[in-house]
């Protein structure tokens, strides 16, 4: 069987083509088989000849709630108030200019 999966780089699915190989020159060898142990040596150190070197992995990204969303209605009260006021402000400059237009 052969993986054909797309996301896999050139490096890997060449290391998943000689690790195939040498697992089916191991399972038909008509001698006995070698120790696991040696096996799988053997296979790293042929990545290694490879240019293949284990990375350490990262440590996970601590996870933080974020201690504020939006803004706080308490705080922001007082902008809020003044923000309606101008908006009716507005409003009513509006209104009483377009009944100056239509009276005209």
């Amino acid at each position: 069987m052969t993986d054909t999966n797309p996301s896999l780089d050139e490096a890997t699915r060449k290391a998943i083509a000689a690790l195939t190989s040498r697992i089916r020159r191991r399972d038909t060898a008509t001698e006995e088989r070698e120790a696991p142990e040696a096996f799988a040596n053997e296979f790293v150190r042929a990545l290694v000849s490879q240019g293949w070197r284990p990375t350490a992995a990262r440590p996970a990204l601590r996870w933080s709630t974020p201690r504020r969303r939006g803004a706080d209605p308490a705080r922001h009260a007082e902008a809020l108030a003044e923000a309606r006021r101008a908006c009716a402000d507005g409003s009513a400059k509006l209104r009483a200019a377009e009944r100056v237009e239509a009276e005209s």
